[in-house]
């Protein structure tokens, strides 16, 4: 345990900010900036102009920034079917780092605000593991603004949330010591998730939109009861979920047509109602 700090600094990653860097430029990414209520938001860009026929946000897990989309912001189907939207959370990156917000609602009432900054449709809405439960708030709080989810490896389900040990051992002084910002901020938010979730519990109700839950059944990290959790809370027929054998956490970056797909079949209104069941 004493060698955690001291293995996160020296190997682990350090989620920089990248900000309106040459190389986004060329690759035709902008970067700018929205002002919330929760604090400033970092965004970056791509796709077609606004006001678009269509937005999809994409929303981190944790740690992370906006460059884990970087891949999807980048796809030439993706730009040309739609405006996408790759903020940093709150706390990570260019949007406030270093000042952790566990709240799921506060979270996604700045996601909300990145969406108001601009006029276009309702969005498709992807969020990744702890960017999971948040998408879905904000379609709770506000569905006005969010047309279908796309739920990738959600921590969705309190009955599937536990403390492990790097979480206890993180959450001590001095280990916050020797760890790079991002995982303090990270343990930060992670550490009363269960509680956050559980009181979500009456208001999946109000998710209405088309929604689809990827999941890989030897994800470690969510494991697939998640998934689960999300078919009996959401409504029949509009939901979706894609399962896939052997497929870990990070099934969006070894897989990344597994999200892509899916995320076309949302774009497009395709799909309805079905689901993939195993998928291969």
């Amino acid at each position: 345990m004493l060698l955690l700090p001291l293995g996160c600094t020296l190997f682990g990653p350090q989620f920089e900010p990248e900000i309106d860097t040459p190389e986004m430029r060329a690759d035709q990414l902008t970067s700018r900036f929205v002002a919330a209520p929760q604090g400033r938001m970092h965004v970056v860009v791509a796709g077609r102009p606004s006001p678009a026929e269509a937005r999809v946000l994409f929303v981190h897990g944790s740690p992370g920034t906006w460059d884990g989309w970087k891949g999807y912001l980048e796809d030439p189907e993706l730009r040309a079917a739609a405006r996408l939207l790759a903020p940093d959370r709150l706390g990570f990156g260019g949007s406030e780092r270093g000042r952790a917000e566990p709240s799921l609602a506060s979270q996604a009432a700045a996601l909300a605000a990145v969406l108001e900054s601009e006029p276009g449709p309702p969005a498709v809405v992807v969020g990744h593991s702890l960017g999971g439960p948040i998408a879905a708030r904000l379609a709770i709080d506000r569905p006005d603004l969010v047309a279908g989810l796309l739920l990738v490896a959600p921590s969705i389900d309190p009955a599937e949330e536990r403390h492990r040990w790097y979480n206890i051992a993180g959450a001590t002084v001095v280990v916050q010591w020797f760890l790079p910002i991002d995982w303090t901020v990270s343990n930060r938010e992670l550490w009363p998730l269960k509680q956050e979730l559980e009181a979500m519990l009456p208001l999946w109700a109000g998710v209405r939109c088309p929604t689809i839950v990827v999941q890989g059944l030897a994800d470690d990290l969510v494991p697939p009861g998640n998934a689960d959790f999300a078919e009996l809370r959401l409504a029949p027929g509009k939901v979706r979920i894609d399962r896939y054998p052997g497929e870990n956490h990070f099934i969006l970056w070894k897989r990344p047509e597994t999200v892509r797909k899916p995320l076309l079949d949302l774009l497009s209104g395709a799909g309805w109602p079905r689901s993939e069941g195993d998928a291969p």
